[in-house]
């Protein structure tokens, strides 16, 4: 009996010399993307056309010459049609605003408010091409005074893409089947909230395109997603603001080396019955390749055409006050 007891002690110590053992440090890159509105401007030209000069008892067209005083005269003409007609002066929008927070973070309790007047032929905006990054809307209003239609405005949404490297994946493997496939699309309707039976959106004539410009990853100069530089990133790369090259489109971003879409550069009607899609599942790609965006922006752009319209008094904005609401819709997202 001793000697079996001598004998299990002896196999149990062999099995413990040869035990083996490995600890493995595992990190974790964890983002997901942000997109917000972060931009509008709002600019009313000068009109070409002559005169609107109506009856204010009868709404006809009326020629002042024929007044005898002007005391008498029913006959109201619109302002000068020149440079200092100043229409452009009664159209302004206003703004709620806060810093851009990311996902889960508590916003600033305090939001700023802003009011930008209509720029004369050129857009007046709330935020330069390279500060809206760092801003967030709140609420936005366009409210038009001008005694004619035309009024031209925009909205901007920001993205912010995940900060993860899925270039370098592609690079490494040589597949570009097993990474991520981003997709964009952006929509628009509008809705008439007023019941006294005048439609903005009809007499307005308002229309709207929309134009999509991404900086993404693995292109130009800046090829990371961001990381710790992140704020470097949106100020000094070129693609995300104005510079002075031939390849800045209309949103003051360069898009040599980025990826660029539009609905068309031709405004198009409202489908007052069902969304508008403006920019239906676009890939975002580069040449044939996929490319996962570090930044894009969304620009929707409106229009009120009727300060074109063949009768002159279709021309005349309504004196009773009307409201809308266009609502505006952006997503880049995985798609297959």
């Amino acid at each position: 009996m001793k000697l079996i007891i001598i004998a299990m002690i002896t196999l149990i110590s062999a099995s413990a010399a040869f035990a083996v053992s490995v600890e493995f440090k595992i990190d974790i890159n964890s983002s997901a993307p942000s997109i917000y509105p972060c931009n509008a401007g709002l600019m009313h030209g000068t009109h070409s056309g002559p005169q609107v000069c109506y009856d204010k008892v009868s709404g006809n067209s009326c020629d002042r010459n024929n007044c005898a005083n002007d005391i008498d005269c029913n006959c109201v003409c619109t302002g000068a049609d020149d440079s200092d007609a100043g229409e452009y002066r009664h159209d302004f929008l206003s703004a709620a605003y806060s810093t851009w927070t990311d996902n889960g973070d508590l916003a600033p309790q305090a939001t700023d408010k802003v009011n930008v007047a209509a720029g004369k032929n050129k857009y007046n905006q709330i935020f330069s091409d390279k500060s809206e990054w760092q801003t967030q809307l709140k609420k936005l209003a366009f409210n038009f005074g001008s005694e004619r239609y035309g009024a031209e405005f925009f909205l901007d949404v920001c993205y912010r893409g995940p900060q993860i490297e899925y270039f370098l994946a592609k690079q490494q493997y040589g597949s570009y089947n097993d990474t991520p496939n981003f997709a964009a699309k952006a929509q628009a309707t509008i809705t008439d909230l007023n019941d006294n039976g005048i439609s903005y959106t009809q007499l307005s004539g308002i229309e709207t395109r929309a134009e999509l410009v991404c900086d993404t990853q693995g292109t130009g100069t800046y090829v990371y997603a961001g990381g710790s530089n992140m704020q470097n990133l949106i100020y000094d790369n070129p693609l995300m603001h104005q510079i002075a090259n031939t390849n800045v489109n209309t949103m003051g971003l360069d898009i040599a080396q980025g990826y660029f879409t539009q609905s068309g550069n031709a405004y198009t009607a409202f489908n007052v019955s069902s969304n508008q899609y403006l920019i239906p599942n676009a890939w975002i790609t580069i040449g044939q390749r996929s490319n996962a965006p570090r930044f894009c922006k969304f620009r929707y752009f409106f229009k009120e055409t009727a300060r074109d319209a063949t009768n002159p008094l279709e021309t005349l904005r309504k004196w009773k006050k009307q409201d809308a609401q266009i609502c505006t819709y952006s997503t880049i997202n995985e798609d297959v």
